[in-house]
């Protein structure tokens, strides 16, 4: 009976432990700076108000959320 009881008792408090959770990152693609160049090439060609650009900036907030990430890691 005294080993069922210390078994209970293992399995209440091993219960009550907090688990150990790890933050896992997306790991972010490193663009070569003549890449960064050509880019910013084609960007100045595009038209005025182009979706393209908008959505370069969705882009650019989702990479600074992800170092974010990394450095808090």
């Amino acid at each position: 009976m005294k080993t069922y009881v210390i078994m209970l008792l293992l399995l209440v408090m091993g219960a009550c432990s907090a688990p150990h959770l790890q933050t896992i990152c997306p790991i972010l693609v490193d663009y070569s700076p003549t890449d960064q160049q050509a880019l910013a090439k084609e960007l100045l060609q595009l038209p005025d108000h182009s979706h393209i650009v908008r959505w370069l900036g969705d882009y650019i907030g989702l990479r600074d959320q992800v170092k974010s990430c990394q450095t808090k890691s």
